[in-house]
């Protein structure tokens, strides 16, 4: 616990680019399999970007099942569902922007709701640094 309130040091630029890319829904993978050493930065980024793709997955899930719920009602149910559709999007559009801008600036970044989800994903940090 003491790790993730701890600061850590300035993140280099491809650290911050790949912090920015696990906001970017299934391209959370990259970082998570591709980058080794971590950091601390950039592990905190992939622990939250794949705690906001697991609840993007568990969000279109409930979506879809409310959705053939819905069409059931002719003009109503094409209404809410169009409404579903469409704040379910932007929510998820508009905290990947977020989190995208404040991985780029080298800002922690916690989505509300979702940090004992990514306080559970076992991603670690390996904090040495990469030497070429």
């Amino acid at each position: 616990m003491s790790q993730e309130t701890a600061p850590y040091p300035e993140p280099s630029i491809s650290d911050r680019w790949y912090a920015a890319l696990c906001y970017a829904g299934f391209l959370v993978l990259v970082p998570i399999l591709v980058v080794r050493p971590r950091s601390t930065f950039l592990a905190a980024h992939c622990r939250q970007g794949f705690s906001l793709l697991f609840a993007e997955i568990v969000g279109g899930l409930l979506l879809w099942v409310l959705e053939s719920t819905f069409n059931l009602v002719p003009v109503l149910g094409v209404l809410l569902n169009l409404i579903l559709h469409l704040a379910y999007w932007l929510l998820f559009v508009a905290i990947s922007a977020v989190g995208f801008v404040k991985a780029l600036s080298g800002e922690r970044f916690e989505v509300a709701g979702l940090e004992d989800l990514a306080n559970r994903v076992p991603i670690e940090a390996q904090d040495q640094r990469r030497t070429m």
